[in-house]
């Protein structure tokens, strides 16, 4: 690897590490919040959630792109302070009046939400988070602008150890369940806005900026839109869960959802943060077809393992970890798997479009999947529950991505060898079908599902779809599964 690609590798695994620490509670946590909490409450929990991330959305004003953009071309010292002093201003003051909306309209979201009450007091307490926000985000933006990744790493640390902590807590300890929760959170994001606050102050100092405050906006503000859209299609899901359903509905398809989402936790996300800096580089090779074209085997490949490994455990972790009344999450989860492993090809087959700056195609797609999945939310919801909701997640990602893919291969065509892949696709539709219903006792089935999965990398080893060296590193793999990173890193570096 050249001195670029060593820093992509090193800085992105950096980066990786530290969001896993710091989006990692909710995983972290299942096992706990399975055993103590009802399905009704984590459903309840979701929904909270879902208001406070959607009020962080409108009034946070996605100001994250942003910052890199004008940090990274400011001429001096001072510029780069102005730039993160006035965004820190901004947001601070934008999720200030995002408080002030929930905290009194509380009651009638509560109503139309909850279908109550109940939860108003929970409600306007965790709303508090959002004035938190910005000084959490914001510092940790500028943590990344300066490339100091293990400082990043640290500050994510700590506050996994402290959410950890005030969880296990509040809401085993002192059992107050949902409340547990919320307090939790609040609790850790007011205390890691006062360390990262004072820690981004202190380098930047108040150098406010009225021209940099209105480039930042006018650069982030169409970006808002956007956002909404994808935050609907992405969560939309829940609120409709709870009309059509009831709160415990909503709880055991948000779990069976995390580990559907685990696909992007640690398949596309580590493999985006390197590859998105690494196409552009590529496309200035003559050779650079048949690059895409070998990569876009590894990755199909790459997905294909991590989908078919997660659901075909996740019957035996459910199990082992939940209380019966979750258990039907596991028939939510291949469902989900496969919606993002068609939100990994749309992102790796946009090439075209974002080279040739035709974003408004992206944006067109989004509004087109928003009016999709409504549509299919009436039609399958109502009479299919969660798993109405899981397939109308799949079928509109899949929707996208043909979308997206035949508009980016009329700007560019990169020649992907489909016919090379389908064949990968039986084996594992048989290998999830075959963990999915098969036997109920623990024991066996564990048995069952490893030797699945081990005869369903082994045959990915002998089809004619990888080079030899990627079906070598299987094999090794197979014999020797804690070695991976080593073997990663080996292949990576033979690849770059």
């Amino acid at each position: 690897m050249n001195d670029t690609s060593k820093k992509l590798v090193s800085h992105g695994s950096a980066y990786l590490a530290g969001n896993i620490l710091r989006y990692s509670v909710s995983f972290v946590m299942l096992p706990i919040y399975t055993r103590v909490l009802t399905p009704a409450d984590y459903g309840t929990i979701e929904l909270l959630s879902m208001v406070i991330d959607f009020a962080g959305i409108i009034f946070g004003l996605r100001i994250g792109e942003a910052i890199f953009r004008f940090y990274l071309i400011a001429d001096d010292d001072l510029s780069k302070k102005q730039v993160i002093s006035s965004a820190m201003a901004l947001t601070v003051l934008m999720n200030a009046l995002g408080f002030l909306v929930i905290y009194s309209t509380s009651g009638y979201l509560s109503t139309a939400i909850f279908g109550g009450l109940e939860q108003q007091n929970l409600l306007m307490f965790f709303s508090l988070s959002l004035l938190f926000q910005p000084l959490v985000e914001i510092p940790m933006t500028y943590i990344r602008a300066q490339q100091r990744p293990w400082l990043f790493v640290a500050f994510s640390t700590l506050k996994l150890f402290l959410q950890l902590s005030l969880n296990i807590y509040l809401v085993v300890f002192l059992g107050l369940g949902v409340k547990g929760v919320v307090l939790s959170a609040v609790i850790a994001g007011g205390t890691m806005a006062l360390l990262l606050g004072s820690y981004c102050i202190g380098k930047v100092g108040i150098n406010l900026s009225l021209s940099q405050s209105k480039a930042l906006i006018a650069f982030s503000y169409p970006l808002i839109l956007a956002s909404i859209i994808s935050f609907y299609v992405t969560f939309g899901d829940r609120y409709f869960l709870s009309i059509y359903g009831t709160l415990a509905d909503v709880g055991i398809y948000a779990l069976g959802y995390k580990f559907g989402f685990l696909l992007t936790f640690i398949g596309t996300g580590p493999f985006f943060s390197i590859w998105d800096s690494e196409r552009y580089q590529i496309l200035k090779k003559p050779d650079a077809k048949n690059i895409f074209q070998d990569v876009f085997i590894l990755f199909t490949v790459f997905l294909l393992i991590i989908g078919v490994g997660i659901s075909v455990f996740a019957k035996n972790i459910l199990m082992i970890m939940a209380n019966p009344e979750f258990w039907g999450a596991i028939r939510i989860v291949p469902i989900i798997l496969m919606a993002y492993f068609f939100q990994g090809l749309t992102a790796y087959c946009n090439l075209g479009i974002l080279f040739h700056k035709k974003t408004f195609i992206i944006t067109k797609s989004t509004f087109l999947s928003a009016a999709l999945i409504t549509v299919l939310y009436f039609l399958l919801i109502p009479g299919f529950g969660a798993s109405g909701a899981a397939w109308a997640t799949a079928l509109t990602f899949a929707t996208r991505f043909l979308y997206i893919y035949f508009h980016a291969k009329s700007l560019y065509d990169m020649e992907l060898p489909w016919k090379k892949i389908y064949p990968l696709f039986p084996p594992s539709l048989l290998a999830v079908l075959i963990a999915l219903f098969g036997p109920n006792q623990i024991i066996w089935s564990i048995f069952l599902n490893i030797l699945i999965f081990f005869l369903f990398v082994y045959i990915l080893t002998l089809l004619p779809v990888l080079p030899e060296k990627q079906r070598i590193f299987l094999r090794r793999l197979l014999l020797r599964p804690w070695q991976f990173p080593s073997e990663m890193r080996g292949l990576l570096k033979s690849s770059f």
